[in-house]
């Protein structure tokens, strides 16, 4: 069954989809109170799409938590061990419709204001209240949802933290529901937002979707110099752009052969020691120790053995 539905952007990094049929005159840039699995809040619809619901699991997770995302994303440390792989399964999460529950008032948007400002007295509150506990976590934000029946502050730390006498405290003192989430350090550079080494707005900060599993695998297939400043981003990790074009990658490679394969050049052995998926050529290491440029066009099969002739001095 096909039915169109609204992408909502939410809680400032959040995305999700939504159901909106049953309210008239919705359209892009519009305000909506929306309710998600943690609570009622407020929306901006993106934009609209029509979606196949049987490819969708009404039980899975929107992707509205970003928290644990470290295994997602290999960080440097593992190079050693992932530089091994021979594939990368990423898998593919289905999501999770929700309801929006109507427009946005001029009241909701003034709450919604309010909220905010409130929040960021209750982000310092909080930071003294975890001095006084001496917990070893970093606090990043606090967020009211906008029937303030809850307030969620989310903080990184290394290792498990006892929190228990914090949130009786911090219940007390603004008499609502307390929920401290623990996020991932891809989360934070997130939240924090920046520049990347390309001088452009991170890529978490601008695309705003589920974080996608990285790999080193990934930038082996592009070719990438295996360089711990080039493909690491702010947080420490392996960069989210290595996941854009490497589907592309995995294509143009499909009809070339692989590094080390053996071929005869002008009928001399040689060995393919590298190659540009993008403009198909291929660096090969004659048995004289020769490294000679060749197009991949170049390359015949004939009884199961790569063949290239061609005339050195035309290239």
């Amino acid at each position: 069954m096909i039915k169109n539905i609204a992408n909502v952007k939410f809680r400032d990094n959040n995305i999700a989809k939504f159901e909106h049929l049953h309210i008239d005159n919705l359209n892009i840039k519009d305000r909506c109170v929306i309710e998600t699995d943690d609570g009622i809040e407020l929306g901006d619809i993106i934009n609209f799409e029509d979606i196949d619901l049987s490819k969708l699991d009404k039980s899975s997770c929107c992707g509205c938590c970003n928290s644990h995302d470290d295994d997602d994303s290999n960080s440097m440390e593992d190079i050693e061990i992932d530089s091994d792989e021979e594939e990368i399964n990423i898998p593919i999460k289905k999501e999770k419709i929700y309801h929006i529950l109507r427009l946005a008032t001029e009241k909701d948007i003034e709450q919604f204001q309010n909220n905010k400002k409130d929040a960021l007295d209750a982000f310092e509150i909080c930071k003294k209240k975890v001095e006084k506990y001496n917990l070893n976590l970093k606090l990043t934000s606090a967020y009211y949802f906008l029937d303030r029946a809850k307030l969620l502050f989310e903080f990184i730390a290394d290792e498990r933290v006892d929190f228990r006498e914090l949130v009786k405290d911090l219940a007390a003192q603004f008499r609502t529901r307390i929920e401290l989430r623990q996020i991932g350090v891809r989360d934070e550079a997130r939240n924090i937002g920046g520049c990347g080494i390309c001088g452009r707005e991170l890529c978490c900060r601008l695309k705003k979707s589920k974080f996608e599993t990285i790999s080193i695998k990934m930038a082996k297939e592009q070719s990438i110099l295996l360089n711990t400043m080039k493909i690491s981003g702010q947080c420490g990790r392996l960069m989210c752009c290595l996941a854009h074009e490497y589907k592309a990658y995995c294509d143009l490679k499909k009809d070339l052969p692989k590094v080390g394969t053996k071929l005869i050049f002008n009928g001399m052995p040689s060995t393919i020691k590298d190659l540009n998926s993008l403009n198909k050529k291929l660096l090969i290491e004659t048995e004289d120790k020769r490294l000679i440029y060749i197009n991949a066009s170049d390359l015949q099969e004939i009884d199961e053995i790569l063949v290239a002739n061609v005339d050195i001095k035309s290239k």
